[in-house]
């Protein structure tokens, strides 16, 4: 919670610099709303350095759009307001059209400049373009410096490699009856809680670092969260299991195994031979006796292909995303 206030007090900052800035230089460069471009420093501010450089982009673009649409709709035959009416509608209605819903309030502001001082002079679209620029350049310069997390996010993944032993440690020892299910069920939903915090950290990394090398570190995360869906499909059978028949000693040992190639880098073809032989092992067993024997191998069986595909994830992975990048090592 801390970190979050500060994060929020360093943006209101970063506003508050910028905001006053952005209306002493328009001040200065004579433009009849400067205090117009400190709003648009204020509504330029993104979390990201990302998030701002695409704003800063579609205001440009939004700005071509409603100096044109002003051109038609406030030289229709009317009042002003209805004329001001008309360009709203129309603006809006582009600006959703074009996915640019952050750009309307500024739009909607500089409409009223041109209704209110009835000048649509090349000049005076000159001096709203110029506020705009100047707003938003501010607004960029307040997030082009952003903090780094790059340590933290290699500090997640690793402690994100031990969750994950410690997971497959305790499911297995579910199987074998070691210890009732509450404790693994509440440890794999505070890795999957962990994994969504640490994914949101590495998107606003790489948002902010604007290297490419440095959505490894989203995707990676992204590879474990859906890994940990796999573990939480895992869960919801193994409690379906009412007693666990012979078979599970064997999951509970490919689990174990598994503990030791939990590591970034370690490329599981190994792992998925091992578990084909267990599928094939599971088929030459005794055909079950009971019906309650049966459904319970039956889902051991689900949880063993849930298994594969934990695999699976973590092999196209690394078909696609290969070694950590070395700007990152």
């Amino acid at each position: 919670m801390a970190k979050v206030h500060g994060r929020m007090g360093l943006k209101a900052l970063k506003i508050a610099v910028g905001s006053c800035a952005a209306i002493t230089l328009a001040e200065l460069f004579g433009l009849e709303y400067a205090t117009s471009a400190g709003i648009v420093t204020l509504l330029t501010v993104q979390n990201t350095k990302m998030d701002t450089i695409r704003l800063a982009l579609d205001r440009f673009f939004s700005f071509i759009l409603s100096v044109c649409l002003i051109a038609v709709c406030f030289h229709l035959p009317g009042i002003g307001w209805v004329n001001y009416g008309i360009y709203l509608l129309l603006m809006v209605t582009a600006c959703y059209v074009m996915d640019w819903q952050n750009t309307i309030s500024v739009n909607a502001v500089m409409g009223t400049h041109f209704m209110v001082s009835g000048n649509y002079s090349p000049a005076f679209v000159l001096e709203e373009f110029l506020m705009i620029a100047v707003g938003t350049g501010f607004a960029l310069l307040m997030n082009w410096k952003m903090p780094d997390h790059g340590r933290r996010i290699r500090e997640d993944i690793h402690q994100v490699e031990n969750d994950m032993q410690r997971v497959l440690l305790a499911l297995a020892g579910y199987l074998r009856g070691e210890h009732g299910g509450e404790e693994v069920w509440d440890r794999l939903d505070r890795m999957e809680t962990y994994l969504h915090e640490g994914l949101e950290r590495a998107h606003e990394h790489a948002h902010n670092t604007l290297r490419e090398e440095d959505r490894y570190y989203a995707d990676y995360l992204e590879m474990r969260l859906q890994q940990c869906g796999q573990l939480q499909l895992m869960k919801a059978r193994m409690r379906r299991v009412a007693r666990m028949p012979s078979q599970a000693e064997i999951i509970s040992c490919s689990l174990e195994n598994l503990v030791h190639y939990m590591h970034e880098q370690d490329i599981p073809e190994q792992q998925m031979e091992e578990l084909q032989r267990l599928f094939k092992r599971m088929q030459q067993e005794a055909l079950p006796v009971s019906r309650e024997e049966f459904e319970n191998r039956a889902i051991l069986y689900h949880v063993m292909m849930d298994l594969e595909e934990f695999l699976l994830i973590k092999k196209h992975f690394l078909e696609i995303n290969g070694q950590r990048p070395k700007q990152l090592q």
